[in-house]
């Protein structure tokens, strides 16, 4: 049996208890038997996925990954969702594109099954170490440099000297740590003259500096192979540099295979059944939490400020919370898309202060008209709450 979140009350009072108890329900629900059941299998099983169709024939694997998106009711859409995810979204043509909908668009680029090549250089943080070893060696013979007579009888030529090998460091520092992660073959990396003498000093192999042949064969051979040119010449730092770079182990892998891909598809599924839940309690507070997701997004997004607003009004749960929180008349979305735009961008400015789209990253803004959307949906007509003096003092609340 699947977790219910609790609401202890509707409107804003129902609103304020679930913002409460938000991390402990959220937990509870993430840890039921049903969700656990769906993640652990989605976790262990895609990966192994190659193609849409095998996505799309593996109906729990489809339904967490629709879930994830907010799409559930395309459960039963195969060979819809099985064509958007095998053209893509890169053309401008491909049905994602011409849906008119992000969350296909979304999707389709999330789920790509073009393999890619993986190379140690991508990894996070791969220069780090070696620029490190690199730097200890030069500041060390820096130290051992100005320990000579010339340097010590002389402190200002000391101290240019020392400050030119240190500008020098951070330079290549700069470099190195920029352009190593595109590094994808050994070639790359012996053409680069600089990336090249960063990487054997750090590896104590500079003697090796013109022997082009020698280093492409150690870079290229896996050391634990018999015959391989860093075994046979038997030198420690040969089969350091070989294992580190590791071109001979290069993987293809789709981005489902990537590291955090099914647990970032997961955590979107878990999220999304929360809101679905708390929606099935009270769809007003459901609505609520995903505006309270969704816009911060958008708010970051680096699109202009009308087409931010464009969004909200081609979004059919935003465009309803500020149509709601604004008192926005019912046929507000008859009239010209151009003059709803002045309009919603004119009031909210005038009732929240919003003078940029981006205000709304702030939580006390965005707070605001969850409230104000919150105590206007609970004063409706169809919502009446049965009591002004109630009404009235909540509105008061939260002003």
């Amino acid at each position: 049996m699947s977790y219910t979140p609790t609401i202890a009350g509707s409107g804003l009072v129902g609103w304020q208890m679930l913002q409460a108890t938000m991390s402990s329900q959220q937990a509870a629900f993430n840890n039921s038997a049903e969700i656990t059941r769906e993640t652990n299998y989605f976790q262990e099983k895609i990966g192994s996925i190659s193609s849409a169709e095998e996505l799309v024939n593996d109906r729990r694997l489809l339904s967490v990954a629709l879930s994830a998106f907010g799409m559930s009711e395309e459960i039963d859409s195969k060979y819809l969702i099985q064509r958007i995810i095998q053209e893509g979204a890169d053309d401008d043509s491909s049905l994602a594109n011409r849906l008119g909908d992000s969350r296909y668009i979304t999707l389709a680029q999330t789920f790509d099954f073009e393999p890619v090549t993986k190379h140690r250089t991508q990894e996070e943080g791969f220069g780090e170490a070696i620029f490190s070893t690199y730097e200890g060696k030069m500041r060390s013979e820096l130290e051992a440099t100005l320990q000579q007579p010339q340097y010590e009888d002389d402190p200002l030529y000391a101290a240019v000297f020392e400050a030119q090998v240190t500008s020098n460091i951070e330079d290549m520092r700069e470099y190195f740590l920029d352009n190593i992660k595109s590094i994808e073959s050994v070639e790359d990396l012996l053409n680069d003259h600089d990336l090249t003498s960063i990487v054997l000093k750090a590896f104590d192999l500079e003697d090796r500096a013109g022997s082009t042949t020698i280093l492409k064969r150690i870079l290229s051979e896996d050391p634990e192979l018999s015959g391989s040119m860093s075994t046979v010449l038997g030198d420690k730092n040969m089969v350091s540099i070989a294992k580190t770079f590791a071109f001979y182990d290069a993987e293809d892998k789709t981005s489902l295979q990537r590291d955090n891909f099914a647990e970032n598809i997961t955590n979107e599924f878990m999220w999304q059944q929360f809101m679905n839940s708390v929606s099935e309690v009270d769809s007003s507070i459901g609505t609520a939490l995903q505006f309270q997701k969704s816009v911060p997004s958008l708010a970051s997004n680096s699109i202009s400020e009308n087409a931010k607003w464009y969004s909200v009004l081609g979004s059919t749960l935003m465009r309803s919370v500020f149509e709601t929180a604004l008192g926005l008349p019912d046929g507000f979305s008859q009239i010209d898309i151009d003059k709803q735009l002045e309009m919603i961008q004119e009031k909210a400015e005038a009732r929240f202060g919003i003078s940029s789209f981006s205000d709304l990253e702030d939580k006390g803004v965005l707070n605001k008209i969850i409230h104000s959307y919150l105590l206007q949906d609970q004063l409706s007509p169809e919502n009446s709450y049965g009591s002004q003096k109630i009404a009235l003092t909540l509105l008061s609340n939260a002003t």
